[in-house]
């Protein structure tokens, strides 16, 4: 079981069970969606390959929920705490259920004759605890952003252009930190220089955050292949290894770009489109302009990938002192 509570943390901390196969890194309910959007979303002409969260409101134009989802899946397909409005859209593998009013017509689809949670509707449930999960991810999003780097962060230029950023780290668990400002140079490289079996989380520090014109490129120097429909689609490495934490950010904006790894901006009012995310996306809220796609949402996951067990090992206690104190605060407030 990759995802475990703070409790099982806790215990495994104390009595040193399954350490090797146990997961690295706390992630809560919401890292087992693709697309997490804590509040309002509104999105048109572009899917989110896996499952999505919307703890607001969501409104949906020509869009599509779930088409890379296993038939066999346990999760809804689509979870709203609000309202619901959906015209020419597509629910695949899964069910879909919504907290307030459900407003869809015969242009709405649910599909997947196979998949386990498929009754083919899409019903009221407001069972799903957005509000405790919503804080517990303001939680994460900080104690992360107050781990000390244990790698290195590179940036080329000119003194006035950013060229490049390097993220170099040969550890099973990497942190790094930069700048908002460093990260929104645009026409610029961003070389993750780390193994592709190891946790790497990124800093960002700063409100405002704008990214678009960048390249992803592996430890190898070549640049991160982008999915093709039907003819190729890479198997997650690196996109499945990072995670860049924006600590601060109040605003992101993402546009022209095919972003590889996870997002976690709980404070961001995101702006994303004609572009993509191979990864976890995980915001406060999300729009993209009038005229404009929607920003695609992959379907891969931060920290799906195979750790050997001397390491998982390592980091895991490494992090678990992590988890340790997030239960400690948490306990405080009772």
């Amino acid at each position: 079981m990759r995802h475990l509570r703070l409790k099982h943390l806790f215990i495994g901390l104390l009595f040193g069970s399954q350490l090797a196969s146990a997961a690295p890194v706390y992630l809560n309910e919401a890292f087992d969606f693709n697309a997490y959007i804590m509040e309002n979303m509104t999105g048109t002409q572009s899917d989110v390959e896996g499952t999505l969260a919307v703890g607001g409101d969501l409104n949906l134009q020509h869009y599509g929920i779930g088409l890379e989802l296993p038939e066999n899946g346990q999760q809804n397909t689509l979870t709203v705490g609000g309202n619901v409005t959906m015209r020419d859209a597509r629910i695949y593998n899964g069910d879909a259920v919504a907290g307030g009013t459900i407003d869809i017509d015969s242009s709405v689809g649910l599909y997947g004759v196979n998949a386990t949670n498929n009754t083919h509707s899409f019903y009221n449930d407001s069972s799903f605890d957005f509000t405790s999960i919503n804080q517990d991810l303001l939680t994460t999003s900080s104690l992360w952003g107050a781990l000390s780097d244990n790698a290195t962060t590179t940036v080329t230029g000119n003194g006035t252009d950013v060229w490049s950023i390097s993220f170099d780290g040969n550890s099973d668990f990497n942190v790094f930190s930069i700048d908002a400002s460093t990260l929104s140079a645009a026409n610029k490289s961003i070389y993750l220089n780390v193994d592709t079996d190891s946790y790497n989380i990124i800093n960002v520090t700063g409100t405002d955050v704008s990214l678009f014109n960048t390249g992803f490129y592996g430890a190898d120097g070549s640049k991160i292949a982008d999915n093709q429909p039907g003819v190729y689609r890479h198997d997650g490495t690196y996109a499945n290894n990072v995670l860049f934490n924006f600590v601060d950010a109040t605003s992101l904006t993402l546009n022209a770009i095919g972003f590889k790894g996870s997002i976690l901006a709980p404070l961001a009012d995101t702006v994303f489109y004609d572009g993509h995310i191979d990864g976890n996306f995980i915001v406060k809220s999300l729009t993209s302009p009038v005229g404009t796609l929607t920003g695609q949402i992959n379907n891969y996951q931060f920290g799906n990938f195979t750790v050997s067990e001397p390491g998982g090992a390592l980091f895991f206690v490494i992090l678990m002192a992590f988890g340790l104190r997030q239960y400690l605060l948490k306990s405080k407030a009772f």
